[in-house]
Formats: structure tokens, sequence, C-alpha cells
């Protein structure tokens, strides 16, 4: 097969399956282009909040494409490396994204701290290839984290990012 040319991408519906399902859990929202940065390409949906100097974000990171900052694309489509949920103090003129949390998700998954750091608590899931990071909003703060929880909690505290790949830690 080599000798035939050179494999572009590769299809795994499993990974496609867990889009899904965080698409679903986030009510299907619109990701708007921001910028690329590092070979990568960053896109934002804006999540309610009633915080008057932080906003909340769905901050997905993709292989770096070609569509110009500014450009629309669903959730579900986008072939995410690093899907975060993110409380920061930048104000991005996206229209606000609806959707109700709920355990009632096939996301409602246990994770287990395999390491901590002074910055991070890093997770593993067994029913799904992720690595789950909890950034500290204190450092040094031991107990900030329970060692388990579900996804869905940590997606909930908007400090987290979600890479694809169980950690190795």
């Amino acid at each position: 097969m080599a000798s035939y040319g050179e494999l572009l991408e590769t299809y795994s519906p499993d990974t496609e399956r867990l889009y899904q399902k965080f698409s679903d859990y986030f009510n299907h929202p619109t990701m708007h282009k921001i910028k690329d940065v590092n070979g990568h390409s960053m896109y934002m949906a804006k999540t309610y909040c009633l915080l008057s100097n932080e906003c909340r974000y769905i901050v997905a990171f993709t292989k770096q494409d070609r569509l110009p900052p500014g450009s629309e694309q669903a959730l579900r489509a986008l072939p995410w490396v690093s899907l975060q949920t993110r409380t920061l103090a930048d104000k991005h003129e996206l229209p606000s994204h609806d959707y109700q949390p709920t355990r009632s998700s096939p996301l409602n998954k246990t994770i287990t701290r395999v390491s901590r750091t002074r910055d991070v608590s890093v997770y593993s899931c067994e029913e799904f290839p992720l690595t789950v990071t909890l950034l500290h909003k204190e450092p040094n703060l031991p107990m900030e984290y329970q060692d388990k929880g579900t996804i869905i909690t940590a997606l909930e505290t908007y400090q987290t990012i979600v890479t694809l790949g169980n950690s190795e830690t």
C-alpha cells in the first residue's frame, strides 16, 4: 500500500462519536474561528454567564486550517485535538450560546486523577480515550479538586482542557 501514496487522514468512528457526544452535551454550538496560533486554529463559542469582568467560553483547537478568522463551524464538524471550557477576562464579541448542563449525558463518566502539579490536576478516563486537565485557580492548593470526578463536573468548572488520548503519567 505504501507504494500508492501517503495516507492523509485516518477516519476513526470512535473519535467521531466522541465529537458528537461533546456537541450534544453543549447543545450543538456554532464555533467562531478566532485566530491561527502555533500550527493550530482556535475556535470559540461564548456561553451565558453572569460574571461582570469575565466570560465563559467553549474553545476548540484544530490543526491549522485555511479558513479565515470569523469563519463559523459546528462543533461537531471540527476535528479538534483539544476542547476547553474556560473562564477568561478576554471579551470576544460573539453571540451567546445556551445549553443546559445535565448529568443524563454519555459524558457522565468517571475520571481519576493521575497526576497533580502546582498548576494543574490531570485525569484519565477508562470509558473514553481522553485526558482531562483541570487548571488550578489557586496554585499549591492540593485539595482544590478531588481525586475522582466526572467529565461533566470537570467541564462545568470552566477551567478545563480535554485532549484526545489517555495520559501516560
